[in-house]
C-alpha cells in the first residue's frame, strides 16, 4: 500500500510507525484519563467512601488487568485469534453471558442483569467487542475458503453460522436488557460479513427473529425507551443530560480549572463513568474539548492508515473493527453528553469508571500492536 506525495513520488506505508502512532494517541488518551477519573470521582468517593481516592484506586484493577490482556493480544500471534481460538473466545463469552441472567453469579443493578461476581464485578459484553468480530472475520476469512470442521461453507450455510455467531449474544445482552450495547455489539459483528455481501444479505434474513426479541423488549420497556429518546429534543426534561450540559456550558473557553468543576459535587449522577466527558469540558472548556476530540480522532486515523498497510486482509480487517469499536463508542458518549443522541450507559473508552471495558479495550490495543508488526501476507490455502 502505497501513498503519492505532492512530488509525484510514493511512499510506503509502514505498518510498525502508524502503530507507534496508533498506541502513542492511545497513552495520551489513558494518561488523561487516568487524571481525570481522579478528578470526577474524588468527591463521590470522600462523601460516600473512606476517602477522595477510593473509586479512583478501585479502578487500578482494570488497569492491572488491562496491562495483562496488552500483553496478551502483544505476545500472542495476530493470527492464533482467528484460525484457532474465534470458537472457544466465542463459546466462552455466550456462556459468560447466560450466566449474567440465569445463575447465581449475575448480579442484579437497576433491574438489569448484566454483570458477574467473579471476585471484581464483571461485564461479559465487553468481551463481545472482540470476541464476535473476531469469529465473523473467522467466518468470511479463513473458514470461507478452508471450511468448518472439514465441512465446504456455502453462501446459506455461512449465512445461518453467521446469524448464530452474532444473533445468540446479541439476543441474550437484548434481554439483559441493554439494547444499546446489543445493537452497538451487532454492527461491529456485521461489518467483517460486508466483506461477502451475499452472505450479509442473507444473514440479515435468518437475523428476523432479533428484531421480535428486540421489539417485545422496547414495548416492555416503552416508558424507559421514551425517556432516553426525551434528551434529544427536551433535554431539559431529563435531569442527568440537563445538568451535563450545563457543566458543559460553564466550561467556557478555558474551563474552570483543573479539579474545581461543581457538576461533580452530587448534582448529577454518573458524573465518574457515562457523563465524565461534562466534567472534563466543565473543568478544561472548549480547548480541552478540542484537545480529546483530536486525539479520538488521530486513534481514527492511525487506526485506518495501519488497516491499510497490513498486507493480511484479516488482520486489517481486525484493525477496522478494533478502531471503529474505540472511536465509535466514543462518538456515541460524547453525542449523549451534548444531547444529540438518546442516553445509553455506553462509558467514554479510557476514560469512564469500570474496569472490565477498560480492560478489554487495553487488550485489543495490544491485539492491534501486535498486528503492525505484520509485514508479510499470510496465504490460506485452499483444500
Amino acid at each position: 500500500m502505497t501513498l503519492t506525495s505532492r512530488s509525484g513520488s510514493t511512499a510506503p506505508l509502514d505498518p510498525a510507525v502508524e502503530g507507534l502512532r496508533f498506541i502513542g494517541a492511545i497513552i495520551l488518551l489513558l494518561a488523561i484519563g487516568m487524571f481525570f477519573l481522579y478528578s470526577a470521582s474524588s468527591y463521590r468517593s470522600s462523601v460516600t467512601g473512606l476517602n477522595s481516592t477510593s473509586m479512583w484506586l478501585g479502578q487500578l484493577k482494570g488497569y492491572g488487568l488491562g496491562c495483562l490482556l496488552f500483553a496478551v493480544g502483544y505476545l500472542v500471534s495476530p493470527r492464533r485469534w482467528l484460525d484457532m481460538y474465534w470458537l472457544p473466545l466465542w463459546g466462552g463469552m455466550v456462556l459468560l453471558l447466560v450466566a449474567t441472567r440465569w445463575s447465581p453469579l449475575g448480579i442484579e443493578i437497576n433491574d438489569a442483569h448484566r454483570w458477574l461476581d467473579l471476585g471484581i464485578r464483571f461485564q461479559p459484553s465487553e468481551l463481545a467487542k472482540f470476541c464476535i468480530p473476531i469469529s465473523t472475520i473467522a467466518l468470511t476469512g479463513t473458514i470461507r475458503y478452508r471450511g468448518l470442521f472439514g465441512w465446504p461453507v456455502t453462501v446459506r450455510s455461512g449465512s445461518v453460522i453467521a446469524a448464530a455467531l452474532i444473533g445468540v449474544p446479541s439476543a441474550v445482552i437484548i434481554l439483559q436488557p441493554d439494547f444499546g450495547s446489543a445493537l452497538f455489539i451487532l454492527v461491529l459483528g456485521a461489518i467483517p460479513l460486508l466483506r461477502w455481501l451475499k452472505l450479509c444479505w442473507y444473514a440479515c434474513l435468518w437475523m428476523l427473529p432479533l428484531a421480535l426479541i428486540s421489539m417485545n423488549v422496547v414495548v416492555a420497556r416503552w416508558g424507559e425507551m421514551q425517556q432516553r429518546f426525551m434528551a434529544v429534543h427536551s433535554p431539559e426534561l431529563v435531569p442527568q443530560v440537563w445538568a451535563g450540559l450545563q457543566g458543559i456550558g460553564s466550561g467556557g473557553l478555558w474551563g474552570k480549572g483543573i479539579g474545581m468543576g461543581t457538576s461533580k459535587t452530587l448534582f448529577m449522577p454518573s458524573e465518574y463513568s457515562d457523563f465524565i466527558f461534562s466534567v472534563y469540558a466543565e473543568e478544561t472548556g472548549f480547548i480541552g474539548v478540542l484537545c480529546l476530540a483530536s486525539l479520538y480522532l488521530l486513534v481514527l486515523v492511525f487506526g485506518w492508515r495501519l488497516s491499510r498497510a497490513v498486507e493480511d486482509s484479516d488482520l486489517a480487517c481486525l484493525v477496522r473493527v478494533v478502531t471503529i469499536a474505540i472511536t465509535g463508542q466514543a462518538a456515541i458518549n460524547l453525542l449523549v453528553n451534548v444531547a444529540l443522541f438518546p442516553t445509553k450507559g455506553i462509558p467514554l473508552p479510557f476514560f469512564s469508571h469500570g474496569s472490565t471495558g477498560l480492560a478489554v479495550f487495553m487488550g485489543m490495543t495490544g491485539v492491534v500492536m501486535a498486528i503492525s508488526r505484520s509485514r508479510v501476507r499470510q496465504v490460506v490455502s485452499v483444500t
